[in-house]
């Protein structure tokens, strides 16, 4: 037997075996060097043993990984940051012993799902990124069966194993694909948690429709839950890839190894139709996702178009209102103009460089009259050039910049703000999930 050392300051490990413990299940925790001791001497007698580990924990100590590597048997590039980035997935491979021969085969698969609250608490994320994350391990000469699950959320913890565990059968354990359909239903239940949340954000968004001659939509809000509802369908998509995945792969397991045990070959047509009803069930979630973005893009459509109509009505106000302001002015103008020039005239000949004699009924002009159009003329061209270089120097901002202005030093501290809440919750999940 190899000896490893784990490092001691590694967390412990939940191992739950099926036993005779409560609800049939018996928990214990245990170092990594005593989960070598436990598989490797074959000391347990359950043939479905259970551990619950932190993947990044043991990711960096190289200790843990070389036990997890020489006794499961985990590929090197299982750890690696691609795998550990990715959004689904699906792989297997058969192991031999040292004599070459076939003993047991590997699976390793990664689920994601997205939830979204209605009413989120102020100040917190309104959706919560689940994953399933689990590697398992065959054992052929005893049909044992291992699963590893790693840093599950505690929603999906409680349920591991009971009751995701408890409808097992002794006659499946010859076909590791028995793990497989049991989770691909638990990933059904989460996604259809996930789609009707969707549905329900969509909904809220019809019935509130905002009816008021001043539509005030809430377009972040919306653009929010259109990215949740892409979300949802990306992971929908890639569930059903890794399903098809699992389905081809254990008729490929079947296939090259053929049994003429009817139990064993009923197991195996039980699990190969309960994976296939689970990929039915992810495709049909599939289209709802589908109408739920459909119908969100609606609400965007015409939320954009009731505000564009109300800008529009809120013009021809404007305009029928500037007509009148208009109107108004040229009657002002016409005014204006009509006693403009009489009114020139009299102020011209009221200057005191016009002197009337009633007595000998005549008009006499002063010499200096030629004074008022020296100052006159200069001064009209000084005003009106201050004008022009006025306007040329201080051009008048156009109509709504100034609110535009506001908005974008708006915008720009929002997106900074939520920038700041992005890279908390990224320094809080240590999956990286939230960073989405």
């Amino acid at each position: 037997m190899v000896t490893l050392n784990a490092c001691q300051d590694c967390p412990r490990l939940e191992v739950v075996k099926r036993g005779t413990g409560v609800d049939g299940w018996e928990t214990t925790e245990l170092s990594s060097d005593a989960l070598h001791n436990l598989l490797e001497q074959h000391s347990m007698r359950s043939n479905v043993i259970l551990i619950i580990a932190q993947a990044d924990k043991v990711r960096e100590c190289l200790g843990c990984r070389q036990i997890f590597k020489n006794i499961l048997k985990i590929p090197e590039f299982w750890w690696s940051p691609w795998c550990k980035r990715a959004n689904g997935y699906f792989g297997c491979e058969d192991t031999a012993d040292a004599q070459g021969k076939f003993d047991g085969q590997n699976t390793w698969f990664r689920f994601l799902i997205k939830q979204t609250f209605q009413n989120a608490p102020e100040g917190q994320k309104d959706y919560l990124w689940y994953k399933f994350n689990v590697f398992t391990r065959w054992i052929a000469s005893t049909n044992q069966n291992v699963l590893l699950v790693f840093d599950p959320r505690s929603a999906i913890k409680e349920r591991l194993p009971h009751p995701l565990l408890d409808s097992l059968d002794a006659s499946e354990f010859g076909d590791p694909y028995w793990i497989h359909s049991l989770f691909a239903e638990e990933v059904v239940r989460l996604q259809d948690e996930a789609v009707w949340g969707i549905r329900n954000l969509v909904r809220q968004i019809e019935i509130e429709r905002s009816t008021s001659t001043a539509p005030n939509p809430d377009y972040p809000r919306l653009h929010d839950i259109a990215r949740h509802a892409i979300h949802v369908s990306e992971t929908l998509d890639l569930a059903v890839k890794t399903v098809e995945c699992m389905m081809e792969q254990h008729d490929e397991f079947t296939a090259d190894r053929p049994t003429t045990d009817e139990k064993t070959k009923n197991a195996r047509r039980r699990i190969r139709k309960h994976l296939k009803f689970c990929r039915y069930m992810i495709g049909s979630l599939r289209s709802r996702s589908t109408s739920n973005q459909q119908r969100l893009l609606n609400e965007i459509q015409l939320a954009f178009n009731t505000v564009a109509q109300y800008d529009a009505r809120i013009s021809v106000d404007i305009g029928y209102a500037a007509q009148k302001d208009s109107s108004a002015m040229k009657t002002i103008s016409f005014l204006t103009m009509t006693f403009f020039p009489a009114t020139f005239i009299s102020a011209i000949f009221s200057m005191s460089f016009f002197s009337f004699n009633p007595d000998t009924d005549e008009w006499t002009v002063s010499g200096k009259f030629w004074v008022y159009w020296a100052v006159a003329i200069p001064i009209t061209g000084i005003t009106a050039g201050l004008w022009s270089l006025w306007h040329k120097f201080f051009p008048p901002r156009r109509i709504g910049e100034e609110k535009l202005q506001l908005r974008g030093t708006h915008l720009a501290k929002r997106e900074m703000k939520e920038l700041a809440t992005r890279l908390t919750g990224y320094s809080e999940d240590q999956d990286g999930l939230s960073k989405v």
